[in-house]
């Protein structure tokens, strides 16, 4: 019996074995294999954990530690094959063709993304894709490889935080004000701030709202730092400069992509993203999560956490709530291909902020919670592009200020209309943008902040003439005229010449004129402060800032291992609007009764005032001790001369007048890492109701990003690694260290 059965069971095991191999050859032969090996360009040593795909599809592989791949299960057909790897400029081979049964050897060779910075294209200096060395500007830019060392922390701002010239002033986990060359102050709006094309600031304000992004930092494709006037093509706000962002297009990002991340200060991060093909669609998705604690601490008694605060002035009568400051985000990107350069994009998205606290002119404000959603829609082509844009910001909870006790309300929504056509002429000698905007802005503080709402148009047309001629020598002219019912139209000229008397070297003039307009605040400010005999109010009277420029600079790659660049300016301020403070309004040169009272209050308001003449100079470098190590440094300068202020104004630019950053970055393999210095003198501070001296600090920040697998890698980043308690604005925050470990699997 037992023999029968045994006889049996064996014959089955047979047949299904046989039916299994049988099947498997039959697929085998009327499908097909691609396999190869992926090396680097400058070494030919392999790479592993290439990403290797299918175009329009999920399939694909990831190479070994030897360099090799390999795709089975194709059907016949003709192929277009992506090798992507981060740090590496994404290589595209199409026409590979998979017949039944074929094995198909495909080897690639990939260049690294930038490793010479001579070579790293920018679009934002003059809206069109060029070498860095023939940008009519001083620009610095961030790649994918870059972005990825300081990605984990989740602060986009630190990114940015070593880069020449660049002013950072933290306060809490997520309230930065970043700036170029002088004249920063909390809430700063100097530097416009594009995230694809996007504008970032807030409406009533005109600063920027960090914690709000709905996207995740490792999302990024690129970013670049245009230092210096820009208003001749980007209009208001412009001013010291433009950080124009990019983010990859779907079908770049294929793929699940799953982060998380904790450390010090009871930081969480989470995200998750899913990007895909189908055809000539592509789209993605995330949803994201942050959250940690504050520095920030109540300033209900008297002294404070450090010395030089007024107790009149700076003493507040609610407590910080000391819950954790925190997002949620989320977005979505739809595009479709018409033809390769022809695309429509949909995409929207929304970020709730909670409990950080930001340094204003009457004091620091908390907002408990507050939603930011946004839509945008693009088309483009190779001499096309147009958007359409919204964002909308509304207060959940009131904001809290800390100083008066007043609840204070928000509801703001921004439309924005840019288009642009893009051509050549003369053989391609002469390339000419013309473009325009048109912005419709409505505000609504309910009463809190404002009297009464505000509906506001804003718009500008600009052109841009480019000539070349020669390959040695190029000049570019642009104009931009900007209207509002804020304030009276504006003209900004630009004229620069570059001349590249060798490949790889480039020497340019720039003359440029911008505008900054009043903000919602400044114009139309009107609190009363409960217990103190003081009204804060706008201005509706004020002017634009203006800045004419002269700048000067260097680009070149010496040896193929050195870049360096020197950027030398000198700018004419004029119009400065004051910071918030009695005695400058002439409207209201001293004490008022206001309306339905009967107590005397001191006007705290702004005026226009001051001409003010500043100069610097900026040295960056970057060496290249071998194909893995890099040695960066940049110093700055800053100097200026107050030729007339106002009386009552404490005319400061509220920056250093030197800054030094250093550091040292490793990548190779599956190992990237960084390690940077900065350090920053005492300087003086004055900005509202707080006036002070910012003392001299140095930071020492770590990153570093290990790739486990082909699905698993690590980041680690430390910001101010040796604890150095510190604060980089008076008013500010004393700020400590904070390490955060995570980890990412992609799929």
């Amino acid at each position: 019996m037992m023999r029968p059965l045994t006889s049996l069971l064996t014959r089955v095991l047979f047949l299904r074995c046989f039916l299994f191999i049988s099947a498997h050859t039959v697929f085998a032969q009327s499908t097909g294999t691609i396999r190869g090996t992926v090396t680097d360009n400058s070494n030919g040593q392999p790479l592993p954990l290439v990403n290797v795909l299918i175009q329009g599809t999920t399939v694909g592989a990831a190479t070994d530690d030897a360099g090799t791949y390999e795709i089975k299960g194709l059907q016949p057909g003709t192929y277009v094959m992506v090798f992507r790897l981060v740090g590496y400029q994404t290589l595209e081979v199409p026409g590979i063709i998979v017949e039944r049964g074929s094995v198909v050897t495909k080897d690639a060779v990939l260049a690294e993304e930038a490793v010479q910075q001579g070579e790293v294209v920018v679009y934002g200096a003059s809206l069109r894709s060029e070498k860095i060395t023939d940008a009519p500007a001083a620009v610095t830019v961030l790649n994918a490889r870059d972005i990825s060392l300081g990605s984990v922390s989740g602060q986009l701002p630190k990114l940015l935080e070593m880069q020449t010239g660049v002013e950072i002033a933290q306060n809490g986990l997520n309230d930065f004000n970043v700036n170029t060359r002088g004249f920063n102050s909390s809430l700063n709006r100097r530097l416009l701030v594009l995230l694809d094309g996007r504008d970032l600031a807030i409406a009533f304000l005109g600063s920027q709202e960090w914690n709000g992004l709905s996207v995740p930092i490792e999302d990024l494709g690129k970013l670049e730092l245009i230092r210096g006037p820009g208003s001749a093509l980007y209009g208001a706000n412009a001013f010291n400069g433009v950080v124009n962002i990019l983010t990859p297009k779907p079908k770049d990002i294929t793929g699940l992509k799953l982060t998380t991340a904790g450390g010090e200060k009871n930081t969480l991060r989470m995200d998750a993203r899913y990007a895909g093909v189908s055809e000539r669609w592509s789209y993605k998705m995330n949803i994201g999560f942050f959250q940690g604690d504050s520095w920030s601490v109540s300033r209900l008694t008297y002294p404070f956490e450090y010395d030089g605060f007024n107790p009149f002035l700076n003493t507040e009568v609610v407590p910080v709530d000391p819950a954790k400051v925190a997002s949620t985000y989320g977005s979505g990107r739809l595009d479709y291909e018409f033809k390769p350069g022809e695309v429509v994009t949909f995409e929207g998205g929304t970020a709730q902020v909670e409990n950080e606290i930001f340094v204003t002119g009457i004091g620091r404000v908390q907002v408990p919670k507050a939603v930011k959603p946004w839509g945008r829609m693009s088309y483009s082509q190779d001499n096309f592009y147009a958007q359409v844009w919204v964002a909308n910001r509304k207060s959940l909870k009131p904001q809290i200020s800390l100083s008066t006790g007043l609840p204070l309300e928000e509801q703001s929504t921004i439309a924005q209309f840019d288009g642009q056509y893009r051509f050549s002429a003369m053989d391609d000698k002469l390339f000419v943008v013309v473009g325009g905007s048109y912005k419709n802005q409505l505000v609504d503080t309910k009463g809190t902040l404002t009297a009464v709402s505000h509906n506001d148009h804003l718009g500008g047309v600009y052109t841009q003439l480019e000539y070349r001629f020669s390959d040695e020598f190029k000049s570019i002219a642009a104009v931009r005229g900007d209207y509002s019912t804020l304030h009276a139209t504006q003209f900004s000229p630009k004229v620069a010449v570059v001349w590249s008397p060798v490949t790889d070297h480039s020497f340019r003039f720039t003359y440029n004129k911008a505008f900054q307009a009043p903000n919602y605040s400044e114009l139309f400010l009107y609190v009363r402060h409960p217990t103190r005999n003081l009204v804060y109010l706008g201005n509706d009277q004020l002017i634009v800032e203006k800045i004419t420029g002269y700048e000067m600079g260097y680009k070149g790659t010496v040896g193929k291992s050195l870049f360096v660049t020197v950027d030398g300016y000198y700018n004419q301020l004029s119009d400065f609007i004051t910071d918030l403070a009695p005695g400058v309004n002439p409207n209201y040169p001293g004490q008022i009764v206001l309306p339905g009272e009967s107590v005397t209050r001191t006007v705290w308001s702004y005026g226009n005032a001051g001409h003010v003449n500043e100069m610097g100079v900026e040295f960056g470098a970057g060496f290249y001790i071998s194909d893995y190590v890099r040695l960066l440094g940049n110093y700055a300068y800053f100097d200026f001369e107050v030729k007339e202020q106002n009386a009552n104004d404490v005319l400061l630019p509220n920056s250093p007048k030197h800054k030094l950053n250093g550091g040292i970055s490793y990548t190779q393999g599956r190992l990237g890492a960084d390690v940077s210095v900065k350090y920053v003198p005492t300087f003086d501070w004055a900005a509202g109701i707080y006036k002070g001296k910012v003392l001299a600090y140095a930071v020492v920040n770590l990153g570093a990003t290990y790739q486990l697998s082909e699905i698993l890698s690590v980041g680690l980043n430390v910001t101010n690694l040796l604890d150095r308690s510190h604060y980089e604005l008076f008013g500010g925050s004393l700020i400590g260290r904070r390490a955060i470990l995570g980890v990412t699997a992609t799929l």
